[in-house]
């Protein structure tokens, strides 16, 4: 069960230390937080970690667990409280859990370098959720589903890979990689796993931890995000904007509507980066089998190994396919300017 703890007056009561303090950064949280218009299931002082729930729990057949990327110094984005406010608007009878109980790096960079030197804090983040999970009150009909965004993603890998994970399905978007290449590592169906990435997201599709999760050969599910006629998805901060593919596609799966999801349809260069990154990881098959079952001298060392083998690859992948899509582009313009000149001025 959650914790009865009031919260509010908690956070009251730091918010006017943080004031008499002059502490700006944690002020601007704490007021973020005493505004939203959510209920507190969990705060910690220490490190500004929380959930806050947005809807009624016991009285809607659907929960969304949104499970947020990188916070810097405070903890908190401006947006997070938007986007998780924007799918409880658009997702009916659905209840919103932002849940932000992990201390992330302060950026990417940090986060690649701090898995491959092992650091522990997406594996301890990954218990928190499972842990945070098991304890919501749920009635056996309500589905769960976990939306997790950017670092979110990892996180929720290590939460599904190592501290068994319960729920119904799976949404990442912008995903910089799960720290596993197969979606079975996560205990996963394919049609419980979905993955969004929009085309012009830095951080999606790099395939920095782990294979990408939208890559053929990870075995889930890439989801549509840029429908004609709806709202443009274009960077890394803009899967949850209303009126697009993006944000329509995550609905449909937090609320069980599995058939109505529009698939991405994979290019030319999707198909030849898929093929690049599965034949230049084909050798470290023998090695990701020792990765996974063995734990003594040297294990460290392994799994470095594979995981800048694996950098390797998906970064090769991506490259071939950023140069496939870019040559295209220059064929188009090239051809309409040609086919420009060739029609020459109307009569």
């Amino acid at each position: 069960m959650l914790p009865s703890t009031d919260y509010d007056d908690i956070l009251r009561a730091d918010l006017a230390a943080a004031t008499e303090a002059g502490d700006a950064d944690r002020m601007a949280v704490l007021e973020a937080l005493l505004a939203c218009g959510g209920t507190l299931a969990l705060y910690e002082p220490a490190d500004s970690r929380y959930a806050i729930i947005f809807g009624e729990l016991d009285s809607s057949d659907h929960v969304a667990v949104f499970v947020p990327g990188v916070g810097g110094d405070t903890n908190l984005r401006d947006n997070w409280l938007a986007w998780a406010r924007t799918l409880e608007d658009a997702a009916p009878s659905t209840t919103v859990i932002l849940w932000k109980d992990y201390n992330d790096p302060a950026d990417l960079t940090h986060a690649v370098i701090a898995e491959v030197v092992c650091d522990d804090r997406a594996d301890c983040g990954g218990r928190a959720l499972s842990e945070f999970v098991d304890r919501l009150p749920l009635r056996e009909e309500q589905t769960l589903t976990v939306v997790a965004h950017s670092f979110g993603s990892i996180v929720l890998g290590a939460a599904l890979a190592d501290h068994q994970l319960r729920c119904t399905n799976v949404v990442v978007v912008g995903s910089p990689g799960m720290s596993v290449d197969d979606v079975r590592e996560l205990h996963l169906e394919r049609q419980q796993f979905y993955v969004e990435r929009a085309p012009g997201d830095p951080v999606a599709g790099l395939g920095l931890l782990g294979v990408d999760p939208a890559a053929t050969v990870f075995g889930g599910t890439w989801l549509a995000t840029n429908r004609p006629g709806a709202v443009a998805v274009r960077e890394h901060s803009e899967y949850f904007e209303p009126g697009s593919e993006a944000l329509a596609n995550i609905v449909d799966v937090v609320t069980g509507k599995l058939e109505a999801t529009e698939r991405h349809r994979r290019s030319v260069a999707d198909t030849v980066e898929n093929l690049v990154v599965a034949s230049v990881s084909l050798p470290l098959l023998p090695l990701e089998s020792v990765t996974r079952h063995y734990r003594g001298p040297g294990f460290r060392v392994l799994l470095n190994v594979e995981h800048s083998l694996h950098l390797a690859a998906n970064e090769m992948g991506g490259l071939v396919r950023r140069a496939i899509t870019l040559a295209e582009r220059s064929a188009g313009r090239a051809g309409h300017a040609l086919f420009s000149q060739e029609s020459g001025p109307e009569p």
